[in-house]
């Protein structure tokens, strides 16, 4: 073997090796790990919706796309891996749906195939090239045209397979997405005490690591509507009823935002579905506290769903008949309906919740209302509104009622 010869090969070995070395470490060290919200978010892309046009899960907002990525958050979160979820979603939805190849079996041929016909092109024009300088020279072909082919078909292959792999399936184990038994427990206690700002800022990182997470889901998205961010925190709460039907936490939310915005019957939708489930007395406080169910009641009173209004003021006696504030209210709003019957039925709505609490602030100024101005019964409503003024906290909404109703005298302005 002469040494030019030998120098040739030489080199060539020298390229297949430089080539094959950046392959691999393209492979290992480019690519960051992913966290489990990053496989949910590339997972989303790679599939369609199955009812939009031209559009991927991780675009589309309709209901079933929204039900899908929390179903693919809580397998990812699960462990299952990527062939797992992606087996999943074609069974269901079929072929259509999936935008990828998944790298396995003949279907890798798919990427495979590119690379390698790529490859096999530039080795030929190579070989073409030296038999051009050889003629050109007055030398022989290239003896090491065998070796540099072999050499060139390893490499094409090896990069077929690297891309196939790259745009396969990715376990869950492989990933770095932390410890999340040692972590979101942390995170959550730490943002239950922070700014508003800081605590979206922690919530977001536990849903980082476990995307599936509906405490992390349904606290951010509070928080962004508390802070005026309307739209993330409708998205955030819809996404964590959702992710779990049955978090008391997050029906509550949801249904305050839909009360604001004026969807009075979605927010009965939430409270009455609360109702039905096992949540903290502290849920309960939280409500008779805001008068939520009370508001929304009469909200949709207003917009002439007073049977709904009843309906969810009903549902709640359900889970705790010695409500005197629900029934106190029940009965005010039969009472408005100025239907005789009605009138009647709430007149003994209001005496059930006086009998059951008699200091509630609102069924003594809603019962002295009816009495003195439907009722005529001047004497029991002036009883009513002794104990009214003699409670020690006395609701504004009430006092200004009152006022209206000719029943008090407007209260000086403070420096009159």
């Amino acid at each position: 073997m002469r040494p030019g010869d030998r120098n040739l090969r030489l080199a060539w070995l020298l390229v297949a090796i430089v080539v094959v070395g950046s392959l691999v470490g393209s492979e290992l060290a480019d690519r960051p790990p992913l966290t489990n919200a990053d496989r949910v978010h590339d997972l989303a892309g790679d599939f369609a919706c199955p009812v939009c046009q031209g559009q991927s899960l991780g675009e589309s907002d309709v209901p079933i796309a929204r039900t899908i990525r929390s179903t693919i958050r809580t397998m990812v979160d699960r462990g299952r891996t990527d062939a797992e979820i992606r087996s999943m979603l074609v069974t269901r939805f079929g072929e259509d749906i999936d935008y990828t190849p998944s790298g396995d079996g003949l279907v890798g041929l798919v990427w495979v195939l590119p690379v390698l016909v790529g490859g096999t092109a530039m080795a030929g024009a190579a070989v073409s090239i030296r038999r051009w300088q050889g003629r050109f020279t007055g030398g022989s072909a290239t003896p090491g045209r065998p070796v540099v082919l072999v050499m060139v078909a390893v490499v094409v292959v090896l990069a077929g397979v690297l891309v196939a792999r790259s745009a396969g399936d990715r376990l869950a184990g492989d990933t770095l997405s932390g410890d999340i038994r040692s972590s979101t427990r942390t995170l959550l206690a730490d943002a239950g005490v922070a700014s508003p700002d800081e605590a979206i800022s922690l919530y977001s990182r536990v849903l980082e690591i476990q995307p599936s997470n509906v405490e992390a889901l349904a606290y951010r998205g509070w928080s962004h509507w508390r802070a005026g961010d309307e739209a993330p925190g409708r998205s955030d709460l819809d996404e964590a009823v959702a992710v779990d039907p049955t978090y008391p936490d997050v029906r509550v939310f949801r249904a305050s935002q839909r009360h604001a915005d004026g969807d009075h019957a979605g927010a009965a939708e939430d409270l009455v579905a609360l109702d039905g489930l096992e949540a903290s007395p502290i849920v309960g406080d939280l409500l008779a506290a805001s008068r939520l169910r009370q508001r929304i009641a009469t909200g949709l009173a207003a917009s002439g769903d007073l049977l709904v209004a009843l309906e969810l003021l009903d549902s709640g006696l359900d889970a705790r008949p010695d409500a005197a504030h629900l029934l106190a209210e029940r009965g005010w709003l039969l009472v408005a309906s100025r239907s005789p019957e009605l009138v009647d039925r709430g007149v003994e709505n209001l005496d059930e919740a006086l009998a059951l609490d008699p200091l509630d602030p609102y069924g003594l100024a809603y019962r002295a209302v009816v009495l003195a101005t439907v009722a005529d019964r001047a004497a029991d409503a002036a009883v009513d509104l002794a104990r009214f003024a003699g409670l020690a906290v006395q609701p504004a909404d009430l006092v200004d009622l009152l006022v209206v109703v000719g029943l008090l005298e407007p209260q000086p302005k403070d420096g009159s």
